[in-house]
């Protein structure tokens, strides 16, 4: 009978270790952290932790989805906000909850497509980045003509540190540029070539590639546009973008030299603002880009498309450029254009 006994107090004993195994392994399972698929995500809308957690799950970020949810009621989360979060190598869900009931470390920003440099600041301080002015101060350098960084802040939709510093930033710029454009010239065959039959230096191809992107909003047009301004260079011929006119305006604004910068509609006496921009005054291509341009500009740079073509203009009625390979012809569609704007084409 005693050993009876004994044999049912093992057994007991041995039910409750197991017990106690498999309660201390599913705790561990539900709450223990986990190394982290990816250092950072990304919340594209305001989502509650019940919305969340099944994400999470299924980006093998936590074991249970539920336990994620519990977490976050533990801390009073109720939504977590727009923006990316970086995350450790390994967390439990309640070190997730935390993460994602604080402000996102990284903001949501998209520069379009030609901003210049002063447009991307201005957009920074908007979202109340503490690098904006260092950044400003960073593209447009004191004492330099041209700006080192104007053609390489590739626009585009970033998640950037919030307290990030000004170097940072524009090196998730660059580095971005840098990766388009390497990708460009990969798959390109062609280099263009300027006066006396030069080949354009990579500084040259961003200058012009950004005198295309704000030529022009058509995006076919710009390897018709970008094989006219080369067609000019290699003729020798002044370039005469607008374009270039309105940034020298916003230069000579920041440098206090005139009060009113950017003008939509240039009249016959800003062509002759004294600038090394304005391409009206100065033969070849301006000593820097005039804005940050797009893929396809930078590609139309690269690769233009070469025709007779030497001049353009904007036919209101059509949306689109004329172009001409006579000045007399170039006058003509002018003509067309001053008589399409005088109908509100």
């Amino acid at each position: 009978m005693k050993w009876f006994l004994a044999v049912l107090v093992v057994v007991a004993i041995g039910a409750g270790g197991a017990w106690k195994w498999k309660t201390d392994r599913d705790y561990a399972r539900k709450w223990g952290a986990i190394e982290m698929p990816e250092r950072f995500a990304r919340v594209l809308k305001p989502l509650s932790p019940q919305d969340l957690a099944p994400l999470l799950q299924e980006g093998g970020k936590v074991r249970d989805a539920n336990a994620f949810i519990e977490a976050a009621q533990q801390s009073n989360m109720k939504q977590i906000a727009v923006g990316g979060y970086q995350l450790p190598k390994s967390a439990s869900p309640r070190e997730l909850a935390k993460i994602f009931g604080q402000s996102p470390s990284h903001v949501k920003v998209t520069f379009p497509e030609g901003w210049t440099g002063k447009q991307m600041a201005a957009r920074l301080k908007g979202n109340n980045f503490k690098a904006a002015d260092e950044f400003y101060k960073t593209v447009y350098p004191l004492g330099k003509t041209a700006s080192p960084w104007e053609g390489r802040l590739f626009p585009d939709t970033y998640y950037l540190p919030k307290t990030g510093g000004a170097k940072q930033i524009i090196g998730i710029l660059t580095t971005r540029f840098n990766e388009v454009m390497s990708g460009i010239a990969t798959s390109s065959k062609k280099h263009p070539r300027g006066a006396n039959n030069q080949k354009l230096s990579a500084a040259q191809i961003i200058a012009l590639a950004s005198l295309v992107e704000r030529e022009t909003d058509v995006p076919e047009e710009r390897p018709i546009i970008a094989g006219v301004l080369v067609s000019r260079l290699q003729k020798k011929m002044r370039l005469q973008c607008d374009a270039s006119v309105q940034y020298a305006r916003v230069l000579a604004e920041a440098q206090g030299k005139l009060a009113t910068g950017y003008k939509s509609r240039l009249l016959l006496k800003d062509l002759w603002l004294k600038s090394p921009y304005n391409t009206y005054r100065n033969a070849g291509l301006p000593p820097g880009a005039i804005c940050n341009p797009s893929k396809s500009s930078l590609r139309a740079a690269l690769e233009p498309k070469m025709t007779n073509n030497l001049f353009y203009v904007w036919s209101p009625k059509y949306k689109k450029h004329r172009f001409a390979s006579t000045f007399e012809a170039h006058l003509h569609n002018k003509a067309l254009a001053a008589q399409e704007k005088k109908a509100g084409a």
